[in-house]
């Protein structure tokens, strides 16, 4: 078990100059215990969530051919149905952006409230908050920073979901722009 799943409030700061989508995760004192990267060709991009010692904790796919985004997660560092662990989605037709992630089963886990596309956003799990998102300003231009708060007794596997789930939305706000 590393640092990085045991943490339950993060910083998550995204290099903007770059060729792919990635970042680092930071703790509450700035130091980095953690990063996300994605691929550079868009289509389908696959996402990974690293631990310092570069292992994968989580991996999220994107669905390519599908009506709504859709993004699979899986424990560790394959596609491997036996870590499957549910998806995000997005509502099909809506004024502004619903998502949801769901476990393999298809029961709604957790339910996101507020604005995605400000990154000014709650997460809910059986209608209580357990997480909380805001972007963060720093004087620094080059790289969007923004904080992730969870509720302390998030079991571990949950909190690297929101996690996810946090990267996954922030990726759908880029795309959207």
């Amino acid at each position: 078990m590393s640092v990085l799943e045991k943490t339950r409030e993060f910083i998550l700061q995204e290099k903007m100059i770059s060729l792919t989508d990635k970042g680092t995760i930071m703790n509450l004192d700035k130091e980095v215990i953690g990063s996300f990267r994605g691929k550079l060709i868009k289509i389908g991009n696959t996402y990974r969530i690293r631990d310092l010692n570069e292992n994968p904790v989580l991996t999220v796919h994107e669905k390519v051919i599908s009506l709504r985004s859709t993004y699979k997660f899986y424990k560790g560092g394959e596609q491997d149905e036996n870590q499957y662990l549910g998806q995000l989605k997005r509502k099909l037709v809506a004024i502004k952006p619903s998502y949801w992630f769901e476990d393999p089963n298809e029961n709604q886990v957790f339910t996101m409230k507020g604005n995605i596309f400000t990154l000014k956003f709650k997460i809910l799990k059986d209608g209580k908050e357990v997480a909380e998102i805001h972007k963060k300003l720093f004087k620094s231009l080059l790289k969007g920073t923004y904080g992730v708060k969870m509720n302390p007794d998030l079991d571990d596997d949950s909190a690297m979901l929101v996690l996810g789930i946090v990267l996954m939305l922030h990726h759908e706000k880029e795309e959207n722009r």
